[in-house]
């Protein structure tokens, strides 16, 4: 049953692999800061990108990896969860490795603030990784908390907070887009037994999400990034019944890149 299972699983294709291996995950919180950064006019060190970037990988990867650890394969409908499973050994091997690397970078490139602050938010992501694992076949609100969570990784090396508009906006941004994926996986979800805020909220919630969204994007100082990614989630929204899941997942998270490359593209020309 397995072995015909995998059999008639589709090749992976190559604009899949920067979500399969989570590599835009991290280049979406490096973008990110690099705005929230301009829009505060401090210059971050190297050091402070690399550890948040690894960082985001590290969590996304061992979130996959115990996701699909205990599971058989044939429960496994995702491309990203069905790599992990297959080379599972091998990514947390990888995984260590990353690790070592990061704590090294931290304690070499950080200054004695923001590795108080990335140990809080280090802490954070450990518990929400145990508690998604523990209570998720119950219910556990992951979109939310990863929303909020990656929202916090952006600001744990700025000297002050980002301005709350910009800072709304971009949770709103990170929950719309996690409620898409979750309202588009929901066979996913479904064979791996998880309940979340996707599966006890209608889609037709993303009507108030996308409201909200632009309407305080549009008033924020971040409205040039905000604003084109927002609108790019509500068109994918409109056309989600055209699209596969692993497609709307790939192209959900391409959406948060849109904002800041019209935003970068926007101050070169000023």
């Amino acid at each position: 049953m397995e072995r015909a299972h995998n059999a008639n699983t589709p090749n992976m294709r190559f604009w899949q692999w920067p979500n399969i291996l989570a590599f835009d995950a991290s280049a979406i919180a490096l973008a990110w800061l690099w705005i929230f950064a301009a829009e505060q006019c401090v210059t971050l060190p190297a050091g402070a990108y690399a550890v948040l970037a690894l960082s985001v990988w590290l969590t996304y990867l061992s979130d996959r990896l115990l996701d699909a650890g205990q599971r058989p394969a044939s429960d496994l409908l995702s491309q990203r969860h069905r790599f992990a499973k297959r080379h599972r050994s091998a990514l947390w091997q990888l995984w260590s490795g990353v690790l070592m690397l990061n704590l090294w970078v931290a304690a070499n490139a950080l200054d004695a603030a923001q590795l108080q602050r990335g140990f809080g938010l280090l802490v954070l992501c450990l518990a929400y990784t145990a508690l998604n694992q523990y209570l998720s076949r119950r219910f556990f609100p992951k979109e939310l908390l990863v929303a909020l969570i990656f929202a916090g990784g952006t600001q744990v090396f700025l000297p002050g907070w980002t301005a709350w508009p910009s800072l709304l906006g971009f949770v709103l941004l990170c929950l719309l887009n996690c409620l898409l994926i979750t309202w588009q996986e929901s066979r996913v979800d479904a064979l791996l037994q998880v309940r979340s805020l996707g599966s006890l909220l209608d889609h037709r919630w993303a009507y108030p999400l996308l409201l909200a969204g632009l309407g305080g994007s549009w008033s924020s100082s971040c409205a040039p990034a905000l604003l084109p990614s927002m609108l790019a989630l509500a068109v994918l929204y409109f056309c989600r019944r055209r699209m596969g899941a692993e497609g709307f997942r790939v192209l959900c998270d391409a959406a948060l890149l849109a904002g800041p490359i019209f935003y970068g593209a926007l101050h070169k020309l000023m």
